[in-house]
């Protein structure tokens, strides 16, 4: 039988819609409490179905009603929780699915770290997680966003999340991911911001492909594209980095064509 302190616990958390938080959150809301006490309870509030534990230390209040032998929380929570006091955003392939932009089912989840963490590959309960350690210059163009009904998480902007899958198209699914993602975002997209984040970002061979791409697509070309077609540099980039270094060069665009371009466009237009 759940003793009080357990109920005081749920009902805490509950009533700020703070489904997941940690033990020293809990040791700094009943600081009468000493650790042991707490830690015993928190151990017994999992073995009752009361709640689920995320990580060391890292626990996640389990809905009335839910089966506690097979709930568990969704990934993003879980991923936000696993960040829980360190300096991150979700991105790339998994802020699209926020975005409402993938179209695929990534088998993992992303997260942008300030500092790297180790190991970057994790998993949990047949999930797995990448960590991509951006730099200071790289690590920004995030928000706090509604992943769910209750809950928040920092994930990338719009912009910022089309920024950083030209620059690693691989974490987002492949060249045909980003081309879907900038031609299906094309009238929710501020432009005005998407422009800064790529000069901001200092990557050459993100600001071709997306150029590339928006010339590919058909999409409006305007003076914004024009400046940024002269920043491109002399150097020759990939336009998909996972595909051989192969196919005819696009110097306009500084562009080596190693992927078919009749599929990139049946793919995302038909």
């Amino acid at each position: 039988m759940s003793c009080p302190l357990s109920w005081k616990i749920i009902k805490r958390f509950s009533c700020r819609n703070m489904f997941g938080f940690s033990f020293q959150d809990v040791a700094a809301e009943f600081p009468e409490k000493d650790t042991y006490h707490l830690a015993r309870d928190l151990y017994g509030m999992v073995n009752e179905g009361m709640l689920y534990k995320v990580a060391r230390n890292m626990y996640h209040i389990i809905p009335i009603g839910a089966d506690p032998i097979t709930y568990m929380p969704d990934p993003v929570q879980v991923a936000k929780y696993m960040m829980h006091n360190k300096e991150y955003y979700i991105g790339y392939a998994t802020a699209l699915k926020i975005h409402g932009l993938s179209r695929l089912s990534e088998p993992r989840e992303y997260i942008v770290t300030k500092k790297q963490i180790k190991p970057s590959m994790r998993s949990f309960a047949g999930i797995s997680y990448r960590l991509i350690q951006h730099d200071v210059t790289r690590f920004f163009g995030f928000t706090s966003t509604w992943i769910n009904q209750f809950e928040e998480a920092i994930v990338s902007d719009l912009e910022k999340t089309i920024v950083d899958i030209a620059t690693k198209p691989c974490f987002c699914g492949g060249i045909i991911e980003v081309g879907n993602a900038i031609y299906q975002s094309t009238n929710r997209i501020d432009r005005e911001k998407l422009f800064y984040y790529f000069a901001r970002n200092r990557n050459r061979s993100a600001k071709k492909r997306f150029l590339f791409l928006t010339d590919l697509l058909g999409l409006d070309w305007t003076r914004e594209h024009e400046r940024m077609m002269e920043e491109l540099g002399s150097g020759i980039s990939l336009l998909d980095p996972s595909a051989p270094d192969q196919g005819r060069r696009r110097m306009k665009f500084g562009l080596r064509i190693n992927v078919d371009l009749a599929s990139i466009k049946k793919e995302i237009l038909n």
